[in-house]
């Protein structure tokens, strides 16, 4: 049997503020699913502790629970007291390991564009889901729930569980927002 890979979530919303937690919502879900023994939740109190958790992370998918902001054609995460990630703080990650994130999914505004996915990709992760738009927390909960109930439970590969999960959630759920893109390799996929 094929062992089940592992997911880790971090979370960089600050739930005190927003009274709501997409990703602490992601891993309830994952528990109730029971798929919690799969994945690994860490709460990140700011912009240097990201970084450390994203590169020193050893499950094959990252889900990066946060918020993004797009300012003069400039994509930033922020942490939970405000601090922008810059796309060129994620250069260089994973320097030093053979074995690279498989997958990472950015559920933050606007984390599909072309400067944050590029560093991403470059430092060797193959696959990269994110919306291009603004998207609600509780959006991005429910398409991230099917996306890894199939990813995880189904082991399929990435590319299906996207595909499955995005035509899934836009069929029952027709306001989706967000605007989700699959990329593999830096590219952009496009289901047909």
């Amino acid at each position: 049997m094929r062992k089940r890979p592992s997911l880790l979530i971090l979370e960089l919303t600050s739930e005190t503020r927003e009274d709501k937690s997409e990703g602490w919502l992601l891993w309830e879900l994952m528990r109730i699913l029971e798929l919690k023994n799969y994945v690994r939740f860490e709460k990140v109190r700011g912009k240097r502790d990201f970084l450390d958790l994203l590169d020193s992370a050893r499950e094959n998918y990252i889900h990066i629970a946060a918020h993004g902001v797009r300012h003069r054609g400039r994509t930033s995460l922020l942490t939970p007291r405000e601090a922008k990630i810059l796309p060129e703080e994620l250069k260089g990650l994973w320097a030093t390991r053979r074995r690279k994130p498989e997958l990472i999914v950015l559920s933050a505004c606007y984390a599909g564009h072309a400067d944050l996915i590029k560093p991403l990709s470059d430092a060797g992760c193959r696959y990269i889901v994110a919306p291009l738009n603004e998207t609600y927390w509780d959006d991005a909960a429910l398409f991230s729930t099917i996306f890894y109930k199939i990813l995880l439970s189904e082991g399929k590969s990435p590319w299906i569980s996207y595909k499955r999960a995005i035509l899934g959630v836009k069929a029952a759920f027709s306001n989706l927002s967000g605007a989700w893109r699959f990329y593999e390799k830096g590219h952009p996929v496009f289901i047909e």
